[in-house]
């Protein structure tokens, strides 16, 4: 009876380490960063297996053209850029209309230069930052994230975090691992004394924190110098070279995503971010050092040139299909 009685209660303390993943979302209207254990979370692929992860391959700029950074996204080289498709759920890997905020990304690169084009739709656009403020906690308010981890190995080693808001008000960071450096709930949150050295302009479509009218989103274009990432490998990359990024959509410390994160933890886990191969300006792949493609990741989606499901252009996205902003839910793990 006595084995029978042990063996009974480690069944049942097994059950419990497993219902919760690695970190469990927020309660309904939380905020602020959630804690991020230490673990890798093997535990996690040994409940299911692992869902691919996506690939975009973005074309380098042709010789000769430009990229004005005024936040509209109008150049002929942005229409015939590579383009995320619309963002989804992070913990369910589907479009969701419902969600507050949606978003898709666009993406184009020269030697100098990753450039990253945002269209959000929010009908509710919050900045609320003093505007001389340094590295705010965006995450809080409306803000477009992006997370870049150069190796391309997923392993959460040497990533950097960069968000922009609708006052063009930017936080960016380098981390060494997954959420480390961390200073405690208020931070600091990575190394936040790097700097991306990045030019970027926001274009509204609404009123910035006013509650009275009904926006429809924002656009946030950047451009983001190469010889800030000092952790990559090699930089810029060459045609053929595969980082690993994300691209979020945020509100009140959720979003939407490009990859979705899928309960593996929060929105720095490296593993779920999607592949970006860089090829060149003729489509050229190169070959030499090109990281080998996963087994089982997904086809490249969609094509430089594509457009989202919707066939909307950057600039001009119609609102999101939500009937207003919903500030207590939450369907994602919180960004901290």
């Amino acid at each position: 009876m006595l084995a029978l009685a042990l063996v009974a209660a480690a069944f049942a303390a097994a059950c419990s380490r497993g219902g919760g993943g690695e970190q469990e979302a927020a309660a309904s209207g939380a905020t602020g960063r959630a804690p991020a254990p230490a673990s890798s979370g093997a535990g996690q692929s040994g409940r299911r297996p692992p869902a691919v992860v996506k690939e975009l391959s973005v074309r380098k700029l042709a010789p000769g053209a430009a990229i004005a950074i005024d936040g509209r996204l109008d150049e002929p080289a942005w229409q015939a850029a590579a383009t995320t498709g619309p963002f989804v759920n992070v913990g369910t890997g589907r479009e969701d209309p419902s969600l507050p905020t949606q978003g898709e990304a666009r993406l184009l690169w020269d030697d100098a230069f990753l450039y990253v084009g945002f269209d959000v739709s929010d009908r509710t656009i919050t900045g609320g930052f003093p505007q001389d403020a340094r590295d705010p906690h965006l995450w809080e308010r409306d803000t477009v994230e992006v997370m870049i981890d150069p190796d391309g190995d997923g392993d959460n080693k040497d990533y950097y975090e960069i968000q922009i808001s609708p006052q063009n008000l930017v936080f960016d960071s380098q981390f060494d691992d997954y959420n480390a450096p961390r200073g405690g709930p208020g931070g600091p949150f990575g190394h936040e004394d790097w700097s991306a050295g990045l030019a970027s302009a926001v274009e509204l479509r609404g009123t910035l924190d006013d509650g009275s009218d009904q926006d429809r989103g924002y656009v946030v274009e950047a451009k983001i110098p190469w010889s800030s990432f000092a952790k990559a490998r090699s930089s810029p990359p060459s045609p053929g070279d595969a980082w690993r990024m994300n691209f979020y959509a945020m509100q009140n410390n959720g979003g939407t995503a490009w990859s979705p994160i899928l309960g593996e933890g929060n929105f720095h886990r490296a593993r779920r971010f999607g592949r970006v191969r860089f090829v060149g300006a003729g489509g050229e792949t190169g070959g030499a050092g090109a990281p080998a493609r996963d087994a089982g990741a997904a086809p490249s989606v969609p094509p430089p040139g594509a457009t989202s499901a919707a066939g909307a252009r950057p600039g001009a996205a119609a609102p999101s299909a939500s009937a207003g902003p919903k500030r207590d839910y939450r369907a994602d793990p919180p960004d901290r």
